[in-house]
């Protein structure tokens, strides 16, 4: 059986048409989607939804077109964020991504509108979860006029594709917009009226693997979380399995049966039936190695010159020559520079960085070793896999994939090898998967 699966990602839009039978990716592309939207909030962080959909759709009817005999479709995409869409499911507003800081201001004195979701859910609300930014934005008279329904962009999408009147919601993007009770599979229905919270524009959340209608004659699954559908793209359905997932932000996950206790820090998401995954989420992965590129494409511009290579390459040249010639002293970094979902860290902090190791590289390095150095805390809190751990980390994202330093970083600190997928869009390959599950169920 081929599937289609399209990822709905913070930087680009992929799809990939997977085959079943070779287990092997037939078809791929990924499309940068360009779609940040500028703000004078600094707290804020938008996207343009509707060219995100559009590009979406585009890249479907691409896969389409290259393999007529697709028998499944499935949607992934960014979690906790949100988009406002209108009684026809169609955005009346942008999308407010997982990088919104807004559900960290304060709510009432001393206590923000995510501690105030947590508190009266029972349910812990990250900043940059959609229901924490909807109660701001409901706060300060924000929510556009017209709005009807409040979803994830990966939802938005499958509805779109199907012709829905409501959307729906696997319960892994449902839990990612917060105030869901994991056990009960469903919204909390006692607090989330208390914080002044429609439950009726929220999505109707439905079981797994189920198929949400047809497009073009071929069925269409629930969407599927980008965390989860990552893992089932690199780790397939495996108890014990441990995915690094480091893209724009970076997860450490382990595959676990029912509810184990957790470390402070560590959180449990949906997976299927009653697996779910033990996660340490960072708010900065390849974002943190992005602020550092565009750090030094703004000195060449203070000389009045543009940068006439790509930054990444000119660095991915330079960290490799200072390795290879011993490396040397070089910062003890942690990359919170978007704070942090386990801690009250508000900014990064730059350690033990001498006169020996003031150099860019060594500087870029440190960044690495930091987000590697920042997962691995993470994957500290969750439950042991074992009595020696696992033997390599399944791994994912495309930071992770196209940056052989970040890789090595994270095999020095972790101590076990990272196995790539032999394919890349890791989580488009998931989506694809559980689409192809979802038809076979």
């Amino acid at each position: 059986m081929k599937a289609l699966g399209v990822d709905l990602g913070t930087t680009s839009i992929a799809a990939v048409v997977y085959d079943t039978a070779a287990s092997r990716v037939a078809w791929c592309q990924s499309r940068p989607h360009g779609a940040e939207l500028r703000t004078d909030d600094p707290l804020a962080s938008l996207q343009d939804a509707e060219r995100m959909l559009a590009l979406a759709e585009r890249m479907v009817e691409m896969g389409l077109s290259e393999h007529a005999d697709v028998a499944a479709i499935g949607v992934t995409g960014q979690m906790h964020g949100v988009v406002y869409l209108d009684a026809h499911l169609s955005p009346v507003s942008p999308l407010f991504t997982w990088q919104d800081r807004r559900g960290g201001q304060e709510a009432a004195p001393g206590e923000t509108f995510a501690e105030r979701l947590s508190r009266l859910t029972g349910c812990r609300v990250h900043i940059g979860y959609g229901l924490a930014t909807h109660a701001y934005l409901a706060h300060h008279g924000l929510v556009p006029e017209g709005a009807s329904w409040l979803a994830t962009l990966p939802d938005a999408f499958a509805a779109r594709l199907v012709g829905l009147s409501r959307p729906r919601a696997h319960a892994s993007l449902a839990h990612s917009m917060g105030g869901f009770d994991l056990d009960q599979g469903a919204f909390v229905a006692g607090g989330l009226p208390e914080a002044g919270i429609d439950l009726s524009c929220l999505p109707e959340v439905v079981p797994d693997l189920h198929i949400l209608g047809e497009h073009r004659g071929i069925p269409v699954a629930v969407a599927l979380g980008d965390h989860q559908a990552s893992f089932l793209g690199a780790v397939g359905v495996e108890e014990g399995g441990v995915l690094v997932n480091i893209g724009t932000g970076a997860q450490v996950s382990v595959c676990v049966r029912g509810r184990p206790e957790l470390s402070p820090g560590a959180e449990l998401r949906p997976f299927v039936g009653d697996l779910r995954l033990a996660v340490a989420a960072t708010l900065a992965g390849g974002a943190a190695y992005a602020l550092v590129a565009a750090f030094f494409d703004r000195v060449v511009r203070m000389h009045g010159l543009e940068p006439t290579r790509s930054t990444y390459d000119v660095l991915d040249e330079a960290i490799a020559a200072w390795r290879q010639s011993g490396g040397g002293p070089f910062p003890r970094v942690r990359p919170t520079f978007f704070g942090s979902r386990s801690s009250d860290e508000d900014g990064a902090r730059v350690e033990r960085w001498t006169a020996a190791g003031m150099a860019p590289e060594a500087f870029a390095w440190g960044v690495l070793s930091g987000v590697a150095e920042e997962l691995h805390e993470g994957f500290c809190r969750l439950p042991p896999c074992g009595p020696d751990g696992p033997r390599a980390l399944a791994g994912a994202g495309n930071a992770l994939r196209v940056n052989r330093h970040l890789r090595d970083a994270v095999e020095a600190v972790f101590g076990r090898p990272v196995q790539l997928a032999p394919d890349p869009e890791e989580a488009a390959q998931g989506a694809a998967r559980w689409a192809a599950m979802a038809v076979t169920a």
